[in-house]
């Protein structure tokens, strides 16, 4: 954001479409249109969904901190779905890249970039918060309990804001049905390493790591009171309640697929890479966001 309205000059250097042939990629290669349908209807069943389960956490956010949790990441997961969702469709639909509507496009990747860090921070937040309620409850109440729970969300808040201020968006190309932070993807490669973004790799890499390993560690634990003592493995499964499991693999899940779309995130933004993997990330990305 500073970019454009404190140093525009610079903007205009770095994202000048000037002299670019949009045409110069056909327009049948830059139409994704079975993928855009199947995305549109994603996010209309993933909508659809997501009310009585906001609803739901909404009246338990006093019963346990993942609630709180869950609740933001809900929040931010319907804001993101509608964009890399409906309106990466409606982008599609027509062709664009970037230098289609070139404001448009970078403001909602600002938008995009940084709710997408502000959610997979609050995802591992959670992920960490729910493996120490089932192994180590007086550890979580001490880190989580009370107003504790919004330091960690006004963490994940600021640290997207930061993104959103002071760092380079993603941008959409349809020529790729995907985000690049580069905005001439398919057009010219000369001036590519401009847009690098360490802090990008640095976090998806993150992700891609503390994710399983949140819960690798987890497991092995676990298995190892199992094997330690029957008698305590029975105690142990008759303490995790039907809705702890639930919630329990249901952050799993969404840590999976957050490896999977970070990591291919990561490797298309400086490598060559076929289509379908960037056209899995995209439907990764969608069900990371919906299932939440």
């Amino acid at each position: 954001m500073e970019l454009f309205f404190l140093r525009h000059a610079e903007y205009e250097r770095l994202y000048n479409c000037t002299g670019l042939d949009i045409d110069s990629i056909p327009l049948e290669r830059r139409r994704f249109v079975p993928e855009s349908i199947a995305i549109c209807v994603l996010c209309a069943i993933y909508y659809v969904l997501y009310v009585p389960c906001m609803y739901s956490i909404w009246k338990h956010l006093r019963d346990n901190s993942c609630y709180k949790l869950l609740f933001y990441i809900g929040i931010i997961d319907l804001g993101i779905l509608w964009l890399i969702g409906f309106f990466s469709a409606w982008l599609n639909f027509r062709g664009a890249v970037f230098c289609s509507y070139p404001r448009l496009i970078f403001f909602t990747g600002m938008a995009i970039t940084s709710q997408w860090n502000a959610e997979t921070t609050a995802d591992l937040v959670l992920a960490f918060n729910r493996c120490l309620d089932l192994s180590s409850p007086r550890l979580s109440h001490i880190l989580f309990s009370g107003r504790r729970t919004s330091l960690w969300i006004a963490g994940c808040t600021l640290y997207a804001l930061y993104w959103a201020v002071f760092n380079k968006p993603a941008v959409y190309s349809s020529a790729y049905f995907g985000w690049f932070f580069y905005p001439f993807v398919g057009y010219r490669t000369g001036d590519i390493n401009e847009y690098e973004h360490w802090l990008h790799v640095v976090h998806n890499i993150a992700v891609a790591l503390l994710s399983p390993s949140i819960y690798l560690i987890f497991a092995a634990k676990l298995f190892y009171d199992v094997r330690k003592s029957r008698q305590q493995f029975g105690v142990v499964v008759s303490e995790m309640s039907a809705v702890q499991i639930r919630t329990f693999f249901q952050v799993f899940l969404i840590s999976l697929l957050n490896t999977l779309t970070s990591s291919i995130y990561v490797y298309m933004q400086f490598n060559e890479t076929h289509q379908w993997m960037i056209t899995l990330a995209g439907f990764a990305w969608i069900h990371v966001h919906g299932i939440a």
